[in-house]
């Protein structure tokens, strides 16, 4: 069996303090992800969510099982829109538009972009 041939990467490195670099750190593990992936997901514009808590997966499976059953049209209607909403807010790995971007590193991030020639 033949190796698959990996693409060749090149990487990009850019000054931090030691207290961004653990912020960094900390939000990527929350995320399960290391701070270079986060962090080019976060450069191309993608918002990557933190690792669900076990009780959601409890609810999820308990909501299914109320929809399983046939219940009335009104409530499977406001229970598959609970559902949507969950799932949207905790799941869906949506992506953020600069002004978004903008708006949550605040002043402080965006002088310290103008400073670093960006």
């Amino acid at each position: 069996m033949e190796k698959e041939k990996k693409k060749p990467q090149t990487g990009i490195f850019f000054p931090c303090t030691e207290v961004q670099k653990r912020k960094i750190k900390s939000i990527a593990a929350k995320c399960g992800l290391g701070q270079g992936e986060y962090i080019l997901k976060r450069a191309l514009g993608y918002e990557p969510k933190t690792v669900l808590p076990d009780a959601f997966f409890v609810f999820h499976e308990k909501l299914c099982k109320v929809l399983d059953s046939p219940p009335s049209p009104d409530v499977e209607k406001a229970a598959l829109r609970v559902f949507d909403e969950i799932y949207a807010q905790l799941i869906d790995n949506r992506k953020q538009m600069s002004e978004e971007i903008l708006k949550e590193i605040g002043d402080d991030g965006l002088s310290q972009l103008s400073d670093s020639g960006l």
